[in-house]
């Protein structure tokens, strides 16, 4: 017992460090290989189905958040995290609304940024913009540095054809130096729609420089294809 609870610690060690070089098939066999000592913690096997989610095994990522969630020993946070990575999965396999009812029972009892990130953008998905604009200010309000909810207000506003304000809120994004392309993409829709065509033609060139995963809201194609329109 012993034995696989140190191995699971050392496999787990090693894949914090093969993900801080940037290795990411590596962190995910070295976190496989902590979950299968039997001995992982919960916060361990939730990261590794996350990264098995986010690089696109889906049934795999599925068959660890199902495990976890029959599981009596979870404390409630643990509880409350692996419910947001299932929720993703759902959302991920054609379940919208079934994600977002899972995500906002969490939220009544549980609050941190990537729950609000999650679900701010589900109600954007989902087209419910009232409601969805009432969320990402509140999000905003909870943490106003985090680019994934300031992304998420940008395109409500933009979705509510409320460019001034869109404008502004990626402005502030833009601040943040933002590693992911659906910053840059969904303000080059901004500069799009006001009619400023170079602007709109930097900032997808500027998306086109992170490479989506399979979390992400856009393809590389999506914004290739925004591109040849533009130029």
């Amino acid at each position: 017992m012993m034995f696989g609870r140190f191995s699971s610690q050392i496999f787990s060690l090693k894949a914090s460090l093969a993900f801080q070089k940037g290795n990411i098939q590596e962190t995910i066999d070295l976190l496989g290989k902590a979950y299968k000592t039997g001995k992982a913690k919960a916060s361990v096997v939730s990261t590794y189905g996350y990264m098995l989610l986010k690089y696109g095994k889906l049934e795999e990522a599925i068959k660890i958040f199902t495990e976890q969630l029959s599981s009596s020993t979870l404390s409630d946070t643990d509880r409350f995290n692996v419910q947001s990575n299932y929720a993703l999965a759902l959302w991920k396999n054609g379940q919208l609304d079934d994600a977002i009812s899972l995500l906002e029972k969490v939220i009544a009892k549980f609050k941190n940024t990537n729950i609000y990130g999650s679900l701010g953008y589900l109600y954007n998905l989902k087209g419910n913009l009232e409601k969805a604009l009432s969320f990402n200010l509140e999000a905003y309000d909870y943490n106003s540095t985090n680019g994934i909810i300031l992304d998420n207000l940008g395109e409500t506003y933009y979705l509510l054809d409320d460019f001034e304000n869109a404008q502004r809120v990626f402005k502030e994004l833009m601040t943040l130096n933002p590693k992911f392309p659906e910053a840059y993409y969904d303000y080059a829709l901004v500069y799009e729609k006001t009619g400023d065509k170079e602007k709109c033609i930097e900032y997808l060139k500027k998306a086109m420089q992170y490479k989506p995963n399979y979390l992400s809201a856009i393809t590389a194609e999506d914004i290739e294809d925004r591109l040849k329109k533009m130029e």
